[in-house]
C-alpha cells in the first residue's frame, strides 16, 4: 500500500504543477479562440482461408471500425472522442456479436514538449511498437495481441518530450476500456524512449505495476531500426501474475521487419514466441489442469509473412499474408491461414 500512496502523491504533485503552469498562461488563453475540429475513421476488414487438413473455414471479417472527432477548443487544449465497433477481434464462445463502446473520451493539454491527458485514453505501452510495426490492421503488436496490457484505459497520463527522449508516466484504473470497476486498485506505468542517430534507432523500456491485492508487474523492452526502405524491431515482454492470476508468469518476444521495394510495395515478416511458467500456480485453482491447457494452446510460436500494397497513400492499404501458429503442449494442432487484409482510414 505504501507504493500506492506514493504513486497517488506523485500524481497529485504532477497535476498541481500542471494546473499552476496553465494558470500562469491564463492571460494568453483568455483571448478569443476559434475552435478547430477534425473527423477521423478507420476500418480493418479481411478475408481469410484455413489451410489445415479437414478444416475448410473461410470468412469475410470486419475486425474493427473506429469513428472519432477531435476538437481544439482553446489554446493548448483539445478533446477527443472515439467510438470502437468490436468485430472479429472480440468474438469468443461467450460473445458472438458486434458491440459498440467508447475507446477514447478524454481532454488533453499539449504544448511543444508536454502533453497531459485526463479521461479514457490510449495507454503508452504499445504506441512506439505499434508505430514501428505499422501493421495494426493485420494484427496488434505481440504484447497487445497477447493481452499483457490494455490498449486504452481511464485515468491520467503525462508525456514529456525532448529532442532525443520521450518520458511517459501513467496512472490508470487498470480495468481497460470495456469495464470501469471501482475496486480501489490502480495500474501505474513508466516508460522511457530514446531516439538516436537522427531518430533512426529507437530504444524503449516500459514497466508497470498494479496495486491490487494480487500485485501484477510487467516489463517491456524494445529496440528498433527505421531506415528509408527498411524497418526492423525486436521486443520482449515479461509479466508476473499474468492478468491477475496468482503464480502465472508469462513472457514473449517479437521480431518483425519490412523492406519497401517502392513507396507502395513492401515485403514484411514477423515471428512471435510466447510461453508460460506455471510452477508456482496457486493451489486455490481446482481446475489448474484446464487452466494450464487453455494457455498452452495460446502459447507457442507464431509466424507471419506477407506483401503489403498501398493503393491510396495514407488512406487505403492492403496485405496478402500467411499466418501460422505452433502451440505448446501435446495434442495441440498447428493452425495455418491465408489472409487478405484491408485498412481504410481518413
Amino acid at each position: 500500500m505504501e507504493i500506492s500512496k506514493l504513486t497517488v502523491r506523485t500524481v497529485i504533485f504532477l497535476l498541481s504543477v500542471f494546473i499552476g503552469r496553465v494558470y500562469a498562461q491564463d492571460g494568453d488563453n483568455s483571448q478569443e479562440f476559434i475552435m478547430k475540429g477534425k473527423v477521423e475513421g478507420k476500418i480493418f476488414t479481411d478475408f481469410n482461408y484455413c489451410l489445415n487438413k479437414g478444416d475448410d473455414t473461410k470468412n469475410f471479417e470486419l475486425k474493427r471500425a473506429y469513428f472519432g472527432y477531435g476538437v481544439e477548443f482553446a489554446k493548448d487544449f483539445f478533446a477527443k472522442i472515439r467510438v470502437d465497433v468490436g468485430g472479429a477481434e472480440f468474438i469468443t464462445p461467450e460473445i458472438n456479436n458486434q458491440y459498440v463502446f467508447f475507446k477514447t473520451a478524454a481532454v488533453y493539454y499539449k504544448t511543444e514538449k508536454l502533453m497531459v491527458g485526463f479521461g479514457l485514453q490510449d495507454t503508452y505501452q504499445f504506441k512506439v511498437e505499434e508505430n514501428l510495426w505499422g501493421k495494426r490492421y493485420v494484427m496488434p503488436t505481440m504484447p497487445d495481441y497477447q493481452k499483457f496490457n490494455f490498449s486504452a484505459d481511464i485515468g491520467v497520463a503525462f508525456v514529456y518530450r525532448t529532442d532525443n527522449f520521450d518520458f511517459d508516466f501513467s496512472f490508470f484504473n487498470g480495468q481497460g476500456y470495456k469495464q470501469f470497476d471501482a475496486d480501489n486498485a490502480f495500474r501505474t506505468g513508466l516508460g522511457v524512449t530514446s531516439y538516436l542517430f537522427d531518430r533512426r534507432v529507437i530504444l524503449r523500456a516500459f514497466g508497470d505495476y498494479s496495486t491490487d491485492s494480487l500485485h501484477l508487474a510487467s516489463f517491456t523492452g524494445l529496440a528498433g531500426l527505421k531506415l528509408d526502405r527498411f524497418t526492423f524491431g525486436a521486443e520482449y515482454t515479461y509479466q508476473h501474475n499474468y492478468i491477475y492470476t496468482d503464480g502465472h508468469v508469462r513472457s514473449g518476444y517479437s521480431l518483425f521487419s519490412q523492406y519497401n521495394f517502392t513507396d507502395k510495395l513492401g515485403l514484411w515478416m514477423r515471428i512471435d514466441g510466447v510461453w508460460s511458467d506455471f510452477d508456482n500456480l496457486s493451489s486455490e485453482y481446482e481446475n489448474a489442469e484446464d487452466y494450464i491447457s487453455k494457455w498452452e494452446k495460446r502459447d507457442g510460436l507464431y509466424s507471419y509473412t506477407g506483401i503489403e500494397y498501398v493503393i491510396v497513400p495514407k488512406h487505403l492499404t492492403t496485405s496478402l499474408n500467411y499466418q501460422h501458429h505452433t502451440p505448446d503442449g501435446k495434442g495441440n494442432a498447428n493452425t495455418d491461414f491465408i489472409y487478405f487484409n484491408v485498412e481504410v482510414k481518413w
